[in-house]
């Protein structure tokens, strides 16, 4: 039977702008206030990936998220260097200095994890905890690391193969994104091929066991890529709890909102973030 997914609401009531930062235009969204809370989409998705939880969280937490760079309304440089997960980082820390967020708890889904691990790596006085949505760890074995890079760059060949590199269209269209986003998201194709070509490309390992935040997993049952990167999460970080959504696949967010809410909320009350 095919899953039903709830509809994503396409207007968030918060503030909305863009921002330019590293060379490039930023959009994000905010809304609540309180402790912040900053999120990070995954590849072909946008900020409105977390509206569900985000609107679950506004009543006590200043929650952000964004579009990154090559996504929807962010800005989609033309030349491939533009695209590294180090300036995708740096777009996440330039992000929170401009909005004065000097820690926070970050959390992502997919890419969007991985950047917020990475993120860690480079600013560990920044991060209080960390969300690890449908996430990997990225790659010891280099035979796994350029496999991974050949089926993005085969993906990216096949994009700007079918389309014009100027084009914009629905994540679905280009085949990335989660699939209740439906055309809410709209990217530019030469964007979405060179995140895959450059940000997604040979993500080296990082080791669970060097993160010292409190960190909550979160992977769908269904979500068998990523299931066994749950498991090693939970194995190996030291302040790490796991929680597998029922019925949900890799965007359990958007599969499973409320589930997926109450277990982000109850994670976050259970925080000292004065």
């Amino acid at each position: 039977m095919a899953r039903a997914f709830p509809t994503v609401c396409s207007t968030v009531t918060a503030s909305m702008p863009t921002v330019r930062l590293n060379g490039i235009e930023i959009y994000y969204q905010e809304q609540g206030s309180g402790f912040p809370i900053v999120l990070t989409h995954g590849l072909g998705d946008c900020a409105e990936l977390w509206s569900p939880l985000a609107e679950a969280l506004a009543n006590s937490y200043r929650v952000v998220s964004w579009d990154m760079r090559g996504h929807y309304r962010s800005e989609a440089p033309e030349e491939l260097s533009q695209y590294t997960q180090e300036l995708v980082v740096e777009d996440l820390r330039a992000l929170c200095d401009h909005l004065g967020i000097e820690q926070a708890v970050h959390g992502g889904h997919s890419l969007g994890g991985y950047t917020a691990l990475r993120f860690y790596e480079e600013y560990p006085e920044r991060v209080a905890a960390l969300i690890l949505h449908g996430t990997g760890p990225g790659y010891r074995n280099p035979d796994g690391s350029q496999a991974w890079t050949d089926q993005m760059a085969k993906l990216a060949d096949w994009q700007e193969r079918n389309f014009d590199r100027g084009a914009r269209l629905p994540a679905k269209e280009l085949r990335v994104g989660a699939p209740a986003l439906g055309t809410v998201a709209q990217h530019l194709v030469r964007g979405v091929a060179g995140v895959e070509r450059g940000v997604m490309a040979h993500p080296r390992f990082v080791d669970a066991t060097a993160v010292r935040v409190p960190t909550l997993v979160i992977v769908g049952e269904d979500d068998k890529n990523y299931l066994a990167s749950a498991d090693y999460f939970a194995a190996r970080l030291p302040d790490g709890r796991k929680v597998v959504i029922e019925g949900a696949g890799h965007p359990a967010a958007l599969e499973r909102p409320d589930v997926v809410s109450a277990a982000v909320r109850e994670f976050l009350d259970g925080l000292d973030l004065s």
